[in-house]
């Protein structure tokens, strides 16, 4: 009883399914839109993965071929096609429409024939295939009214009259169906970069192999050597060789392969993508190309030969150096602890502490010396962390150094040695050394790296100087923001004369206030002075002990002919604590040089501009020109008049 149900059941969906197919085919007869040239090869178009174009007008046949989303010619050579003119083919195919339809059953009982409307030897055949199926489309002659042409339909028995630039748009020029685009591997998927470099003849080194590969930093050498790439301009150079086009595409049989050199080509540059790559092949340079100069060029397993511009690929040829990365300082700054910078026995050590501060102490060369930490500079050794961290390499010198590379380039004398030490104990210890016979070049080395690095010689040992005085700390003093200045004097220690002297012993009255009474430029050097009370810097230091005046050298010393001397009422317990302060200057040696010292702070040093300017409206008389004064303006000299020259004798 199953049986006989499940043969019924059988039965019922074969006629269920051969109805729906009659009537599928029923509709598409009778649906106008359908029975047109477009209805009838409108899904064959959308489904085309072949196209193959023959013409009278046309050398050779022309055939594209699809794999997924990606057309390409495969005759008369081989390359990708160009997405938009194949797009725009298929487009007008697609939308074809007729002027008018007949059968060839109608013209063969008017006695004419396929002939007569040129489609038994048509100007064009274009063959559109999906898989093994395909359909023919046959285009004839030019109507004898109107600018149309005849089309023989693709079951072969229906001529359609549609307009001439459906002729127009399939036999559009080579170099418009080709893409002049050489590698199709975008930019974010490409992997890595290899290349070979053949060297000449007359060289006889063979060839050379470079390979960058992209890893979780950034990109890295594999070859020749293991190194990091510079990330930017590795991105550069592949954007670089992904938008390269093609000049020109060459016939093969019109060149000799001798000229173009690609048998043995000179370089092999090839990208790595997802599961697949891509090679150029670089020959000679194209002796007779105009504008930049190009070479010869073919893609690997590509007979099709071109011509592309040289300056990429010249690029190339340095790029085991210059692709490589030129930090070569790599540490976080925030995990330091300590910096020592030493040469021989002589060494400066920073040391960061607990508060987040830093101290400088010079090494004792003399075991009775006395060691005095100094508060360091935290601008100066923020720029001395960020100098290091940013050390380039002008040049890569050696790689896997040897014991004699390491003499003879001066690193059994270095003239630096830069220990950083992190908080995790760990350290890393550059050396910085040249020859003793070399006055320009620098050489920096990582311990126990396998490279030495050419670096700028003047501005690397400029910021590591072997003096405390460079790294201690700018400001001598801040006083307490509750702190109050009561008085400020400024004299004249040679002669006794008082140049300035205020005070300001009410607390309620601000010393702008205070200083009404002088003149507006003495108001505003008082008032910078009195600033630099409250926050004393120095611009730079000279000696990390007071004496009474500078030696600038041994027959030149320099008194203390200013003394600035100020009284405070400093916060403490219940009632004020009044103290004192005292720097003392030279005269000004320079516009931008004047030397201050401070018994105090144990300190002599170049005072700030600004202390320098406010200093000097009170200790220089400039005289008023006339011209600021009500003194009359005295009449110049009449000038006499220039003698006529004399002749010169003949």
């Amino acid at each position: 009883m199953r049986y006989k149900f499940t043969v019924i059941l059988l039965l019922l969906n074969f006629i269920a399914f051969g109805t729906i197919s009659y009537l599928n085919r029923q509709a598409k007869s009778n649906d106008p839109a359908l029975s047109g040239l477009s209805g009838q090869i409108g899904r064959e178009i959308i489904e085309a993965d072949r196209i193959e174009l023959r013409s009278k007008n046309l050398p050779t046949a022309r055939i594209l071929t699809r794999q997924g989303a990606t057309w390409s010619i495969t005759e008369p050579m081989q390359w990708a096609a160009n997405y938009f003119a194949v797009n725009r083919i298929l487009n007008q195919l697609q939308f074809l429409e007729e002027e008018a339809s007949f059968s060839v059953d109608e013209i063969e009982k008017t006695g004419q024939s396929l002939a007569d409307y040129g489609l038994e030897d048509p100007l064009v055949e274009l063959k559109i295939g999906e898989g093994e199926n395909e359909i023919v489309l046959s285009i004839g002659m030019l109507t004898e009214i109107g600018n149309n042409v005849y089309i023989l339909g693709p079951n072969q028995r229906e001529i359609f009259v549609v307009d001439r630039q459906v002729i127009d748009g399939l036999l559009v020029d080579l170099g418009d169906l080709r893409t002049r685009e050489i590698f199709d591997i975008p930019v974010f998927e490409v992997e890595a970069l290899s290349l070979q470099l053949e060297s000449s003849s007359e060289a006889g080194t063979g060839s050379l192999k470079v390979r960058l590969a992209r890893n979780n930093k950034g990109w890295s050498f594999e070859a020749p050597l293991t190194a990091e790439a510079d990330p930017t301009l590795v991105s550069n150079t592949i954007n670089t060789l992904t938008a390269a086009k093609a000049i020109r595409f060459i016939e093969q049989t019109s060149v000799d392969p001798l000229i173009t050199g690609l048998d043995q080509p000179a370089m092999r540059v090839t990208l790595h993508g997802n599961k697949r790559r891509q090679t150029i092949l670089i020959g000679k340079p194209e002796n007779a190309a105009k504008g930049p100069a190009s070479y010869f060029a073919k893609l690997d397993n590509n007979p099709t030969i071109f011509t592309i511009q040289a300056k990429a690929f010249d690029e190339l040829r340095e790029a085991q150096e210059a692709l490589r990365e030129r930090n070569f300082m790599e540490f976080d700054p925030d995990t330091l602890s300590s910096i020592n910078i030493s040469e021989g026995e002589r060494q400066i050590r920073l040391q960061q502490l607990e508060t987040g501060d830093w101290q400088v102490i010079e090494s004792a060369i003399e075991s009775n010396a006395v060691i005095r930490p100094r508060r360091a500079d935290p601008e100066v050794i923020a720029e001395l962390i960020q100098s290091l961290k940013s050390l380039r390499a002008s040049a890569f010198t050696v790689d896997t150094p040897t014991p004699s590379d390491l003499d003879r380039l001066g690193f059994h004398h270095p003239r630096r040695v830069v220990e950083l030490t992190h908080k995790q104990q760990s350290k890393s210890i550059l050396d910085l050394a040249h020859p003793d016979t070399e006055n320009e070049k620098l050489y920096a080395r990582i311990k126990d790296s396998q490279f030495i690095y050419e670096i700028e010689r003047r501005p690397t040992l400029r910021m590591l100087p072997l003096n405390t005085l460079h790294y201690r700390n700018r400001s001598l003093e801040t006083l307490p923001e509750a702190a109050r200045v009561t008085a400020i004097k400024l004299e004249n220690i040679q002669t006794g004369e008082v140049l300035l002297d205020q005070r300001n012993d009410a607390a309620e009255i601000g010393w702008l206030e205070a200083l009404a009474a002088l003149p507006e430029a003495e108001r505003y050097a008082a008032l910078q002075l009195i600033s630099s009370i409250r926050q004393a810097k120095v611009k730079s230091y000279l000696k990390d002990t007071y004496s009474e005046g500078y030696a600038i050298d041994p027959d030149d010393i320099r008194p203390w002919s200013y003394r600035l001397s100020a009284e405070l009422s400093l916060p403490g317990g219940d009632t004020p604590r009044n103290d004192r302060r005292e720097y003392v200057f030279t005269t000004r040696l320079a516009g931008s040089l004047q030397i201050g010292g401070s018994a105090l702070h144990e300190a002599i040093f170049e005072a700030p501009q600004p202390t320098i300017d406010a200093l000097y409206t009170f200790t220089e008389a400039m005289p008023l020109p006339p011209e600021l004064t009500e003194a009359p303006v005295p009449i110049p000299p009449a000038i006499s008049p220039v003698p006529d020259p004399t002749a010169i004798p003949e």
